[in-house]
């Protein structure tokens, strides 16, 4: 049987197509390092890509880090023989040495589990030196519950605080106390921690590393303690947790409750039936020294930014305060009316001092309330038009009374 010209030569160019696409595919694949990395084991790859996830505050103290189950260690061996393997603490607390022996870790600081695998390997490798180095951060969980805006467990390293904690279950609620937060570690001690300070002053104190099975309780405000309740212009009006002999300064400072469009000038403290003032901006100001009582109301007024125009103007209302500017000038931009008085019989009443001025020249302040009267005459026009129908209904009635009988 003839096998068809046509039929080989197609053959044939699949045969050279093929080819030439598993040599450029070769050949891709000599410089292609991305499809390299990949084909690695993971044992080769992971290690890399964990140091490369990992954030650290600053270098691991070796005399203060604890080793727990889970910590990644380089092993190095120096002398005659130079070799080097990575080794994982157990579960139960072990360093394993493969061949040599196995370590209890767990607890300990890296220094002392450092000299104690030192010590082992010392037992078989004679005239070597041993160099022992934290590779990769253990993971471990802790439980975060209470006065938290997402309860629940989260995944933390050796090297984490509280406040990254409370970050990754978002935060406090409105009603969490930030200054009686417990730590419950899992040998039965608890530690209480006044989170704000760190946040106010960045004391570490305040704010400590976490291990592995550590509970964070956010306790509630407790209505039978130290509280006071904060209104007005700050950012989270509300009660909150006072602390022993805290002072109404240090209290806004610690909340933070002061911003630019407070008025720290007049700010208020209600105690019973007693109103007290405090001007912040004196350095001598009683806030300093006036101790927060358990029932107080503060109240923080906010400064007003507008000036209010009233009376024979086209277009009554606020304005924005403008410094310097005249009783005058504001009337100006209110549009002054024929009906209103005399230019020089514009009234201010200051917001600030209940004080009231009379005259175009007087210098407007922050909340001032512009006056423009209106004129004597045109009062007696507006009296006349509602006495008018009254008396003209009156007189009607009167006739019809008079008709009757």
């Amino acid at each position: 049987m003839k096998v068809p010209v046509w039929l080989f030569l197609l053959v044939f160019c699949i045969n050279v197509f093929s080819q030439e696409a598993r040599t450029t595919e070769e050949r891709a694949r000599v410089f292609d390092i991305d499809l390299q990395q990949l084909e690695k084991t993971n044992e080769q790859i992971i290690p890399q890509r964990q140091l490369l996830e990992q954030a650290l505050e600053r270098q691991i103290d070796s005399t203060t880090y604890i080793v727990g189950p889970g910590d990644q260690l380089l092993l190095k061996i120096w002398g005659v023989m130079e070799t080097q393997f990575i080794t994982e603490v157990t579960p139960e607390g072990f360093v394993i040495i493969p061949g040599i022996s196995q370590v209890y870790v767990a607890n300990e600081t890296l220094a002392e589990a450092s000299k104690k695998i030192r010590q082992a390997l010392a037992q078989s490798f004679k005239n070597s030196r041993f160099t022992v180095r934290l590779l990769r951060l253990r993971k471990f969980k802790v439980f975060v519950v209470g006065e938290i805006e997402n309860p629940g467990t989260y995944y933390l390293r050796a090297s984490d605080r509280v406040s990254d904690a409370i970050q990754l279950a978002g935060g406090l609620t409105n009603w969490g106390d930030d200054t009686r937060i417990q730590v419950r570690h899992y040998n039965g001690r608890v530690d209480t921690i006044n989170i704000s300070e760190f946040y106010l002053t960045g004391n570490l104190n305040e704010n400590p590393h976490l291990n592995g099975g550590d509970v964070i309780y956010v306790p509630p405000i407790d209505l039978k303690e130290n509280y006071v309740i904060i209104e007005g212009n700050v950012g989270s009006q509300g009660v909150y947790q006072i602390l022993p002999n805290e002072t109404l300064y240090e209290f806004l400072t610690r909340l933070q409750a002061i911003n630019r469009r407070s008025d720290i000038e007049n700010i208020v403290l209600i105690r019973g039936t007693e109103k007290k003032y405090y001007n912040l901006l004196k350095s001598e100001t009683r806030a300093r020294v006036e101790m927060l009582q358990t029932g107080d109301r503060i109240i923080i007024p906010s400064t007003r930014e507008m000036v209010y125009v009233k009376g024979e103007v086209t277009q009554p209302g606020p304005y924005p305060y403008l410094a310097n500017y005249t009783a005058l000038d504001y009337a100006g931009f209110a549009g002054v009316l024929e009906t209103a008085k005399s230019l020089k019989d514009i009234m201010v009443i200051h917001t600030r001092t209940g004080k009231v001025e009379k005259g175009a020249d007087v210098i407007v302040e922050k909340g001032d309330i512009v006056i423009v009267p209106r004129r004597n005459r045109e009062l007696l026009k507006d009296y006349l038009a509602i006495i008018t129908p009254i008396i003209s209904l009156g007189i009607s009635a009167y006739a019809l009374i008079r008709a009757a009988r």
